[in-house]
């Protein structure tokens, strides 16, 4: 025979108790009962477990803060994506046909060199191309105007305004960023829009826009 649970057994004991505390001789009443069974059974029944917490859904790598390592890795990228928009290039001449020509000036845009870019960054694409864009646009207004524009040939006072916007740009941006990135990239800005500019470049005369 099998032996009551603890708590079977004390709801037992208190229908029990409340049966006979019903009076005398007289018998229970069908409200009693009634009562009675219904404090046995919530006696009787299990403690409800404890709901499990909701799992905290992991971090988007495409979207976390661009680092101060990032830089290397955009780096690296674009070596490798200049090496992938070259050989595009490189197929667009040897084209014979029209597919071939299609074929080769699509392979140089920036969706189809990103995984060459990702692969030599450690990453993988959609964090790859967060990177690309968020340094991007930052060196875009960390390098001086040298960079984009032979200033030489410029009027001095057209010089000048455009330095100002310049700088009012990257009071604009430049918050966006952590001051360590800002800071690190400051260096090296005109060496990466220098390797930038060669990659759209590139990716212009792989497509046939210019020779």
């Amino acid at each position: 025979m099998h032996s009551l649970r603890p708590a079977s057994a004390r709801a037992l004991l208190l229908a029990a108790t409340l049966l006979a505390g019903c009076g005398g001789g007289d018998k229970p009443s069908a409200e009693d009962s009634a009562a009675a069974a219904d404090s046995a059974a919530a006696a009787a029944a299990p403690a409800p477990e404890a709901a499990a917490p909701a799992a905290t859904p992991a971090p988007d790598a495409a979207v976390a803060p661009v680092t101060v390592a990032d830089i290397d890795r955009w780096q690296k990228g674009m070596v490798a994506e200049l090496k992938a928009v070259q050989d595009a290039g490189a197929q667009l001449k040897a084209a014979k046909t029209g597919n071939d020509t299609l074929t080769a000036m699509m392979g140089s845009n920036e969706t189809a060199t990103r995984a060459a870019g990702a692969s030599a960054a450690g990453v993988d694409e959609s964090r790859y191309g967060t990177i690309a864009s968020e340094l991007g646009s930052l060196v875009g207004v960390l390098s001086p105007l040298e960079a984009d524009f032979d200033v030489s040939k410029m009027p001095a006072p057209m010089v000048e305004s455009m330095k100002q916007e310049r700088e009012r740009q990257l009071a604009q941006v430049a918050p966006k960023f952590a001051p360590e990135l800002v800071e690190a990239l400051r260096p090296r800005a005109l060496e990466l829009r220098k390797q930038q500019m060669a990659l759209m470049g590139e990716r212009l005369k792989a497509a046939g826009a210019v020779r």
